[in-house]
């Protein structure tokens, strides 16, 4: 599950790669809001989502790209059923990532 989790989740973090040369992307979330995401994905995303994947048990395997932007990059992960359990949040900047817990409060909180 852990690979399906980070297949998904590498191939929505690159989806702003398929567009670098319009330099910004539109996704469609699952509220039919259109979310602009930029370019700027790379080491940093995958060192993100090792960490992620360590943090969160493996039967999470829905996520949904909220925001990407040059600052920071919102996603929701869940379950099949695209019940939203985790939500993190990777500030570029300062190579912060938070995971929060939707039921239970902050798991992760730390410099990557």
């Amino acid at each position: 599950m852990k690979t399906i989790l980070l297949s998904t989740a590498a191939g929505a973090l690159l989806v702003t790669g398929i567009y670098a040369n319009t330099g910004e992307a539109e996704e469609i979330t699952t509220d039919n809001e259109a979310v602009a995401m930029e370019e700027g994905t790379g080491a940093n995303a995958q060192e993100e989502m090792e960490v992620i994947q360590n943090e969160i048990p493996s039967e999470n395997d829905s996520v949904q790209v909220v925001e990407d932007n040059p600052h920071k990059r919102i996603l929701f992960i869940g379950d099949d059923a695209n019940q939203k359990k985790y939500k993190t949040i990777f500030i570029k900047d300062t190579s912060r990532l938070k995971i929060i817990d939707l039921n239970g409060g902050p798991i992760f909180n730390d410099i990557i």
